[in-house]
């Protein structure tokens, strides 16, 4: 062989070997979906370990999304027929009113499948706490537990790392009738995706099981620690999960159909079944690779199914691992340096092609999850280290070139690259922030009647005003859109109060902006009104651009929603909207009403709005008034009953004056009086206002 191509398997072979060293020898979590939050606080004991910790992130990162992206190429699958789910939806909320219920209905539910009873009733709800204001429904529950050997109740530990420094259990009396107790513990990966699970922890001389090895060790008749021994593990000791789907995968059957007799006993013969909540803002839910938001009690399904099945992932494991990387670094070193860039590229991309093929067709059909990351970053480095070689050995006339043409960038430019060359590098985050979108309304006509001098005087002194607002609350302002403003928060810097923030922010927006608006007044000027429109999810946020030019800035449909909701405030007449993602957060800090449930151009899924109205404890009087019967009349419209809840509305205006929200259901409501709504209709309205 030429010298360059023993120079390029050197190299090649080199960083193969590095990188297994690396992840043997020096504890690098380069390789391996291994790390999550719990490690690293468990890493934060060991300087060293920490360390390590932190530079292997980035790589498994990497390793995470090529892991995520199997699941999407393999698409949902048919879950076990034998797993069914009784959600506590909003239908059971309507119809057995407060949450949380008197624990006399959980009683009537185990009640009401004796008849036909399932190999399993599983519990995703916790009754911690005695429930005082009816000590008979807590006794109904503990004897119908106690009389019922496949009903299994949930506990929570709270864990440091894998150990477990604490837990909340069932009240004492259920907690001594039930024969069978697991946890509902979840553990999310370091970017916030749930992928695996932990099927025993241990607590002492004893181990505690999930809820759904309880599930799946009563469903197969065998004890829970049997089946956790026949399941293979990664090298977390964790069960990977093959998740059937998105959320809503497995079949939901309403809490109150069941105790109605709607949906039969029968149905549950024989079967594993979950109860949890599946209402909106009464459920814990983690991102999936399939799903944003799949509730807790689907994802112990997941594991049922899996455990049941024998569709668990088996983990590979690190020898295959290197011998893949070996493999590409010896291909590298013997073949890259024989091509052009142009060829190698293509002979690279058809490597990680056939090796991306091979490794998803294991994981769809034989269950065998094998890392990507390692093995492709060794294809990448070698064909990276021969360019490199070739530049420094065979390219000197094109680095001439580009030497000479140095001088058409500025030196600010240079200075900015050399003192931070990562400022390049085009890479983001997905994080949970909360964006905010500004507007003036009616600036068109406004800008029409004043010459071009006036205007941009006007609009500096609007911008620079709401700008001052912006940065009292810490927010990151990304940019102006001729009169609107669109700013974060939660990034760069983390805020755990980002929701908050913005709010307040919004709040204080409008305030400034009278101020504006006096001062306005006196010059003799047209006072402004704006809009402002808040959402908050999971956005990706980065150095974002081209190399000639790039912006620190976030992207992603919650984003979009975020400057929807600013152009639906025309709609409602309203200046300050937020979403449901929003007020979840928050709401307990402020006072809102709700508006509707709207579908904006280009999202599928409907979506709750509210109008942030003030503070906690400063709703104006008259909104003290008529914040209770404006509730009871949406109520109403929800219900269909559109004659009493006209006359609430009317009764909302008689306090407030003007409300464009309340004239407009009364005119939904005149409409649907004459003319009824389809049954099948959601009861969702289409926003067409971008």
């Amino acid at each position: 062989m030429r010298k360059s191509n023993w120079i390029s398997l050197a190299i090649a072979l080199t960083a193969a070997l590095a990188f297994a060293w690396l992840e043997k020898e020096r504890g690098f979590y380069f390789l391996a979906p291994r790390v999550r939050a719990a490690s690293a606080a468990g890493a934060a004991d060991d300087g060293d370990a920490s360390a390590r910790y932190k530079a292997g992130l980035w790589m498994q990162r990497a390793e995470w999304s090529a892991y995520d992206l199997r699941f999407k190429w393999r698409g949902p699958r048919a879950p076990n027929p034998d797993i069914l789910l009784i959600a506590v939806d909003e239908k059971s909320l309507a119809q057995l009113h407060e949450w949380p219920w008197p624990r006399g209905i959980h009683a009537r539910l185990i009640d009401a499948l004796r008849a036909a009873p399932p190999k399993a009733l599983l519990f995703d709800i916790l009754f911690l706490e005695p429930f005082t204001a009816d000590p008979a429904g807590d006794r109904a529950l503990v004897g119908s537990t106690r009389s019922a050997p496949w009903v299994a109740h949930s506990l929570f530990l709270s864990v440091s790392g894998r150990r477990i420094t604490g837990g909340r259990i069932p009240f004492p009396s259920l907690a001594a009738a039930s024969q069978k107790i697991g946890s509902i513990n979840a553990f999310v990966d370091e970017d916030g995706v749930l992928r695996s699970a932990p099927l025993e922890l241990p607590a002492g001389a004893q181990n505690v099981p999930l809820l759904s090895l309880v599930g799946a060790g009563l469903f197969l008749g065998r004890p829970a620690d049997a089946v956790a021994r026949g399941t293979s593990a990664d090298s977390r000791g964790e069960m990977l999960v093959q998740f059937a789907g998105g959320d809503h995968t497995f079949p939901y059957v309403s809490y109150a159909d069941v105790l109605s007799g709607r949906v039969p006993a029968e149905r549950f013969a024989g079967k594993v079944v979950l109860v949890g909540s599946d209402a909106t803002g009464t459920y814990d839910h983690y991102p999936t690779p399939f799903s944003a938001a799949m509730p807790g009690m689907e994802f112990h399904a997941n594991i049922i199914d899996n455990l049941i099945s024998g569709h668990a992932l088996r983990p590979a494991g690190l020898k295959v691992t290197y011998g893949a990387i070996a493999f590409f670094g010896l291909l590298c070193g013997l073949c890259l340096a024989r091509f052009s860039a142009w060829a190698g590229a293509l002979w690279v991309i058809a490597c990680a092609g056939a090796y991306a093929a091979g490794t998803q067709w294991l994981f769809s059909r034989r269950f065998v999850s094998i890392d990507m990351a390692g093995p492709l970053l060794t294809l990448a480095f070698g064909y990276v280290a021969t360019i490199i070689y070739r530049f420094f050995t065979e390219e000197r006339e094109k680095r001439w070139v580009k030497a000479a043409f140095g001088q058409y960038v500025s030196p600010q430019v240079l200075d900015v690259l050399l003192d931070d060359p990562s400022k390049l590098k085009l890479v983001g985050e997905r994080r949970e922030m909360t964006v905010f979108f500004s507007d003036v309304a009616g600036f068109t006509s406004i800008s029409e009647r004043l010459n071009p001098d006036e205007l941009v005087v006007l609009l500096n002194r609007y911008l620079s005003a709401m700008t001052e607002v912006v940065f009292e609350h810490d927010g990151y302002l990304n940019k102006y859109m001729g009169d609107g403003i669109m700013a974060f928060w939660n990034a760069p810097v983390r805020q755990t109060d980002h929701a908050e923030r913005a709010c307040r922010c919004a709040l204080a927006s409008m305030k400034r902006l009278a101020r504006l608006n006096d001062e306005l007044e006196v010059e003799g000027l047209m006072p402004l009104k704006a809009r402002i429109g808040i959402n908050t999810g999971i956005m990706v946020v980065g150095n974002m651009g081209s190399v000639q030019k790039s912006d620190y800035t976030v992207m992603g449909d919650n984003v979009n929603l975020g400057s929807r909701l600013e152009g639906a405030g025309k709609a409602f007449g309203v200046s300050l909207l937020i979403s449901e993602f929003t007020y979840e957060i928050v709401q307990d800090l402020f006072e809102v009403r709700f508006l509707d449930r709207i579908r904006v151009p280009g999202k599928a899924k409907p979506v709750k709005t509210y109008e942030l109205l003030a503070p906690k404890g400063e709703l104006p009087e008259a909104w003290q008034k008529a914040l209770a019967p404006y509730h009871e009349a949406i109520q109403l419209f929800a219900d269909r009953r559109y004659g009493p809840a006209r006359d609430k509305f009317l009764a909302v205006l008689g306090i407030l004056g003007h409300d464009k929200p309340c004239e407009m259901y009364v005119k939904r409501a005149d409409a649907f009086v004459s003319a009824p709504p389809a049954k099948e209709w959601d009861g969702v309205f289409e926003l067409n206002i971008k």
